[in-house]
């Protein structure tokens, strides 16, 4: 377990695609810097794009759903 302090490192990328969710979710979190090539690999696969966009539209969703809470107009 690591402290709050401590910066959360991530492992090398995975080989894919098959991409599993988990790694889809911490790249979109930017956990991984940008590398082109992995990008363009990760870009190339629809089922990993499909993931990528409904992780947008959670985030996105969120983010109403906080600037409602907080009474800020959409």
């Amino acid at each position: 377990m690591t402290s709050e302090s401590e910066d959360f490192v991530v492992g090398d990328p995975p080989d894919g695609p098959p991409w599993p969710v988990d790694f889809l979710a911490d790249l979109h979190a930017g956990l991984y810097p940008d590398d082109p090539e992995l990008l363009g690999r990760v870009y190339a696969d629809p089922e990993a794009c499909r993931v990528l966009e409904a992780l947008e539209r959670v985030a996105d969703d969120l983010r109403r759903l906080g600037r409602s809470a907080l009474g800020e107009a959409e």
